[in-house]
C-alpha cells in the first residue's frame, strides 16, 4: 500500500488545498461548501503522484485521502476565518488611528484659532463584537447541497487516492493472444 508515501502526498495535497481555500476566501470571500471539491483533488492528486497507484488499487489508501481532504479542508476554512478575524482586528485598529485631524500647516495660524474640541476616547471593549468581523455567521443547519458537495469531494479524493486496478503497462495492449479467423461469434 506505500503507507509512508501515500501520507507523504496526502499531506502535501492537503497543504496546498488548504493555501488554495485561504487565499480564496482572502481575495473572494468564498466559504461555500464547494470548495471542498478542488481541496479533494489536490488531496487526491498528491497521493497519486508520490504513491504508485496504478495497477495496485488499495481501498485503504483512498480512505486515507479521504480523511486527509475532509481534514484538510476543514481545518483550513477555521485557518481562513481565524486570518479573516484578525486582519479585522488589524483593520479596527487601525482606523481610530487615522481619523485624528492633522496639525495645522503654519504653526502661527493655530495660535489666532481656538483649539479644536476632542472628545476622549472610548476604551475598548473587553469582548469584541461579533458583528465586527469579516466571517460569518455559524451556520445554521447544513442544507441538501452542501451535504451533496461534501459526498462529491469525498468521492474524488477516495477515487484519486485509491488508484486504478489496471496495471500501467497492459493498458491499452489489447487481447494477449491472437484470436483465430472466424471463431468469433459474429463472424
Amino acid at each position: 500500500m506505500q503507507f509512508g508515501k501515500t501520507l507523504v502526498g496526502g499531506i502535501i495535497g492537503a497543504a496546498l488545498g488548504i493555501g488554495l481555500l485561504i487565499a480564496v476566501y482572502l481575495m473572494f470571500g468564498i466559504d461555500k461548501m464547494w470548495m471542498a471539491i478542488p481541496v479533494a483533488v489536490l488531496t487526491g492528486l498528491g497521493v497519486r503522484m508520490v504513491a504508485a497507484t496504478s495497477g495496485h488499487a488499495s481501498y485503504l489508501r483512498g480512505a486515507i485521502t479521504v480523511v486527509l481532504a475532509m481534514g484538510a479542508y476543514l481545518g483550513g476554512l477555521a485557518i481562513s476565518k481565524a486570518a479573516a478575524n484578525h486582519r479585522a482586528d488589524a483593520a479596527a485598529k487601525v482606523a481610530p488611528a487615522a481619523s485624528h485631524s492633522e496639525e495645522p500647516a503654519d504653526a502661527g495660524d493655530a495660535k489666532d484659532q481656538a483649539a479644536p474640541e476632542t472628545k476622549p476616547v472610548e476604551a475598548m471593549p473587553a469582548t469584541p463584537d461579533p458583528s465586527a468581523h469579516r466571517a460569518p455567521a455559524s451556520r445554521g443547519p447544513i442544507s441538501t447541497w452542501d451535504f451533496l458537495s461534501l459526498a462529491v469531494a469525498a468521492l474524488v479524493a477516495y477515487e484519486l487516492g485509491r488508484g486504478s486496478g489496471v496495471p500501467k503497462d497492459n493498458m491499452g495492449a489489447g487481447p494477449s493472444e491472437p484470436a483465430l479467423g472466424r471463431t468469433h461469434p459474429d463472424a
